[in-house]
Formats: structure tokens, sequence, C-alpha cells
């Protein structure tokens, strides 16, 4: 069963955003990009497997989590996780093609694409392990005691692992289920009400992406952003406030919401409250009524009165 389904990352949106508000020229222009096109890889990946996931049919209760975020002794993400009653899994995807070679000292995965080029990349066999521990102490600050089992799935067809390593287990996407299936043999060691138990944790303390606002976790100074409300049709930043709606002087398109958009992205890369100045500089407007009554109807949780007022989300 689906406990968390599959949804799209909300850091790729938000990297897209940033990159709109940043020069070509600037300094992280090249390294966000490449960010983004590693991200959208992955996340391809991750569907693949959940699509695998979805179609399951196991002959024991079960729950599937995809992108869980939790916090032991730091933050840590997991692409999927299962409750079953022999224990949790870890399903680690990677979404890298071409022939892979797990390499020792030190330990990393060597990518041989059919041009010849060559990347290397962190193991991921040593991120599965730490996740695994991860998750245990986790589990020991909530005063579950369960086993915890995990595996690296690449979910390319296109990948071929030349060279495995003994470090963690490792799949190809199409192997998922019979692993899976496997642990009947096991004895089980987690009951019905337990397995209840874990899934409402999980569901209650999974916490929302952790790098936001992306200028601190980039350490990108606010100054260096664009500022204005973008187009929906043409992507200009810089619309104008007309009376009851917003102009963009690009393609003469009219907007009355538009500047819903930029509050969003205000939110996901500068701060995770607003005050009245704020949105007039981020925004572009030219007084602080306008951005009252902006901020008044943005359904934001109004705190403090008079010039101490700030909006959140």
């Amino acid at each position: 069963m689906i406990a968390k389904t599959y949804a799209n990352s909300i850091h790729i949106e938000a990297m897209e955003k940033l990159l709109k508000r940043l020069s070509p020229e600037h300094r992280l222009y090249v390294k966000i990009l490449n960010e983004i096109g590693a991200t959208k890889g992955g996340g391809f990946g991750e569907e693949i497997v959940f699509k695998e996931l979805e179609k399951m049919q196991l002959p024991f209760k079960y729950y599937v989590f995809h992108k869980l975020l939790l916090y032991a002794e730091n933050a840590f993400e997991l692409d999927f996780l299962l409750i079953t009653p022999f224990g949790v899994v870890i399903l680690e995807v990677k979404n890298i093609i071409g022939e892979l070679e797990f390499q020792e000292n030190p330990s990393q995965l060597i990518q041989q694409k059919e041009t010849g080029e060559i990347k290397k990349y962190p193991c991921p066999a040593l991120q599965l392990n730490e996740y695994k521990y991860q998750l245990s102490q986790f589990f020991m600050d909530h005063n579950i005691l369960v086993p915890i089992f995990g595996a690296v799935v690449f979910a390319s067809r296109n990948s071929f692992v030349k060279s495995s390593t003994d470090k963690a287990i490792i799949l190809n996407r199409n192997e998922v289920r019979p692993y899976l299936r496997q642990f009947q043999k096991h004895k089980p060691t987690i009951t019905m009400e337990e397995i209840e138990k874990m899934k409402d944790i999980l569901l209650m303390i999974n916490t929302p992406f952790a790098k936001f606002p992306l200028t601190k976790h980039y350490s990108i100074q606010p100054e260096e952003l664009r500022k204005g409300v973008e187009c929906s049709k043409c992507s200009f930043i810089g619309m104008n406030k007309r009376k009851r709606t917003w102009h963009c002087p690009a393609c003469k398109t009219n907007d009355l919401y538009a500047y819903k958009n930029a509050l969003t992205t205000y939110f996901l890369l500068c701060k995770d409250s607003i005050t009245n100045k704020e949105c007039r500089e981020f925004l572009l407007l030219n007084n602080r009524y306008e951005a009252k009554h902006i901020l008044s109807n943005s359904d934001l949780i109004k705190h403090g009165n008079n010039k101490f007022t700030i909006y959140k989300m």
C-alpha cells in the first residue's frame, strides 16, 4: 500500500525559480543549472521505481513512502522506505547510465558513457549504509526497535554494473519485487499494530525540504536576485502594477493574480517571512498600501501589528 505517494520535487521548481532570478554570468549559475539536470534525472529514476512498487502485490502487509526527510544526527532524505512485518527497507535509487564500476580506497562509483566520457560519483553503497545508520538513530529516538534492510537500485535499463561491491545489495529495477518477496522467508518481527504506529510517526514527523530558502543554502545575497513579478506567459520579470491587474510590457499580457507566483518565489528563495517593505522591494511596488492589500489577500498568516507585522506561508 502507498502511504506517501510519488511527488515531483519542489527542489527542482525552486532551483528553476532561482536560476531565472540570477544573471547568466553569476558565479553559481552553471553549478545550479547542472544541479537541476542531475536532480531531474534522479527524479525520473525514482518515478520509474515508484511505478514498479505501485504495481507490486506482496503476500504480506506493507507500506511504501516516497521521499521522507527525517532528522537524527543530521537531516537525511530517503528515496523510498517500506515498512513490512519483517523490518523496514530503504531503496536508494540511482539513475546513472553506462558502464558502472564500484571502486574502493577511496569508495566511489565510476561511470563510463558510450561516448567514452568518465565521471565519478560518491559511492551509493556508502550512502545507503549511512542512511541505515541515521534511520536506526531516528528509530531509537522514538523507542522503536526494528530490523533495517536496504538496497541500491539502478533505475535505467541502460545501466551496466561491470564491478559490484559487497558493501550493499545492488539491484536493477526489475529485481526490486523479487528482492522484497524474499522477506517472507523470514520470521515476522513487527506486529500489525506496530506497523500502523510507525506509519503514523513517519507521516507526522516527515519534514518539508530543508534547504529553503535557497539563497541561504547557496550563500547568495538577496540583492543578487532580479526583482519583480514574472509574467506567466512569456517569463519576463518586471511586470507593472496597474489598477486591479499586472501588465507585462514585453508581451502585453494582463494578469490579475501574477503576484502570487512572485510571493511563492520569495518564500522559496529569500525568507520564510515577509514584511510590507520586503514585499514592496521584491515585487517592485510603489507604495505600502498596495503591498498591504496584496499581503492581506494572499492566504498568509499574519503575525504582529503595525510596523512589526510579518506574514508567513
